[in-house]
């Protein structure tokens, strides 16, 4: 499980993260911020299952992550503060759990099982209601030279670079479209499609098979590999063995 810390205060950081590593050796703990800005570039970043924040920020809130937001779900929200009357508000926010400092070791594994226990369903959940979807036949694509009409069926994989996405096709070309990943990630998911990393979204009609070496990684048949994180191994061999 990936993680995430934000407080204003590097030495409170500091000692959440030797409790996590002492008492949650399952957590990896990806970033540590010290301001909003810090933590939404972060999540742009990294994979990220769970979130610490505080609420006091030196001037900011950690519920001005959540506003400013735009990436679709966030994490899930683990809040730690010394004030209890953030409780209700962060309940509000769908937090998995409201961590009153100094923070208790037992309370602490109990939030990180929450957090565990969460992950799974809610990845189901939104694959479900993708999958009551119609699947396209065919994808409009915007790119610098015009429109590209592509069939889904032939596509092998798409990458994600900054505002644009590379499409990978099943005769070796590819096409730069004009648009995010995630526009074309709720689009593609009816058709069988799944992101298994930050960057990649995968026709799993595509897969060859799945190799655990190396951190994970899936072979494709054009050859190609795509990495895997660490957070989308457990949903992915579940929907493969499926397939």
């Amino acid at each position: 499980m990936r993680a995430l810390l934000l407080d204003d205060e590097r030495p409170v950081l500091e000692a959440l993260q030797g409790k996590l590593n002492l008492f949650c050796p399952e957590v990896e703990v990806v970033a540590l911020c010290q301001n909003v800005k810090e933590a939404l570039e972060a999540l742009d970043e990294e994979d990220v299952d769970v979130i610490f924040l505080d609420v006091n920020l030196n001037g900011e809130s950690g519920f001005d992550l959540i506003d400013q937001w735009t990436g679709g779900d966030l994490p899930g929200l683990i809040f730690t503060t010394a004030y209890d009357e953030f409780a209700i508000q962060a309940i509000k926010h769908a937090a998995l759990d409201y961590l009153l400092k100094p923070i208790d070791a037992e309370d602490l594994v109990k939030a990180v099982r929450k957090a565990g226990a969460s992950r799974i369903p809610a990845q189901q959940a939104s694959i479900a209601a993708a999958a009551s979807k119609e699947a396209p036949k065919k994808l409009v694509i915007p790119t610098t030279e015009g429109m590209y009409i592509l069939n889904v069926n032939e596509i092998v994989r798409c990458e994600s670079s900054s505002n644009y996405t590379q499409f990978f096709l099943n005769n070796k070309t590819s096409v730069l479209a004009s648009k995010t990943m995630k526009e074309y990630e709720t689009l593609l998911r009816p058709a069988g499609f799944e992101r298994v990393h930050k960057s990649h979204l995968v026709n799993l009609e595509m897969v060859s098979r799945y190799v655990s070496a190396d951190g994970g990684y899936l072979l494709l048949h054009n050859g190609s590999t795509v990495p895997v994180s660490n957070r989308k191994k457990e949903l992915l061999i579940s929907h493969l063995k499926r397939l």
